[in-house]
């Protein structure tokens, strides 16, 4: 009697076909992936390649005025507006190194040592800013003074030096009490002036 016998039967399966699909799925959904992330971050980018630098249009005189602060006198006068700023010696010290005054009013005329040294001598420096009320510009071919009067009753008088878009001079304040103040200022022949008090403690 002959017997039969079941040969298994045996599927072959391509390993690389059923592998693949999924795979080359995923590289399609990278790709997309990529493709997007890369679309965003030109749109988001473009906008600041867009944006233009503006330089900085604020005004010196509007930067030395925040630096020096809040004038002691500031008046208006026969068409002039002035400012006048009283600090100590080591204030104006200070306040001079971060704005980096070193120039007369005509920058190519340099501060010699001899100007330097009188502007920082005595106890205190006293700054005038003068414009035209009208035009807001300073005043051409302008001179300016000051006479003080010491708690003791003393007289003086300093000249002011034209410095860069102001006046200034260095004075002596040795007497604690109430000095008085007389600023004028000289315009074609005619003076005009402001009288202000200030105190040394």
């Amino acid at each position: 009697m002959n017997k039969t016998t079941n040969t298994p039967l045996v599927i072959a399966v391509d390993s690389t076909q059923t592998t693949n699909k999924p795979n080359q799925k995923g590289f399609t959904m990278k790709i997309k992936y990529v493709f997007l992330s890369t679309v965003l971050t030109i749109a988001l980018t473009l906008p600041m390649f867009g944006q233009q630098n503006y330089p900085d249009t604020t005004k010196p005189d509007m930067k030395k005025h925040d630096m020096m602060g809040m004038p002691t006198v500031d008046t208006t006068v026969g068409g002039l507006h002035m400012k006048v700023w009283l600090m100590t010696q080591q204030q104006h010290k200070k306040m001079k190194g971060e704005m980096g005054m070193s120039e007369m009013k005509d920058t190519s005329m340099k501060m010699n040592k001899a100007m330097m040294d009188s502007m920082m001598a005595g106890t205190h420096h006293i700054m005038l800013d003068v414009k035209d009320t009208s035009s807001g510009k300073e005043i051409a071919n302008a001179s300016a003074m000051v006479l003080i009067v010491s708690p003791s009753k003393k007289s003086s008088s300093v000249d002011l030096k034209p410095m860069m878009s102001h006046f200034g001079g260095a004075l002596t304040l040795d007497e604690k009490g109430e000095y008085q103040f007389t600023v004028s200022v000289n315009v074609g022949g005619v003076s005009k002036s402001t009288q202000f008090q200030y105190v040394v403690k």
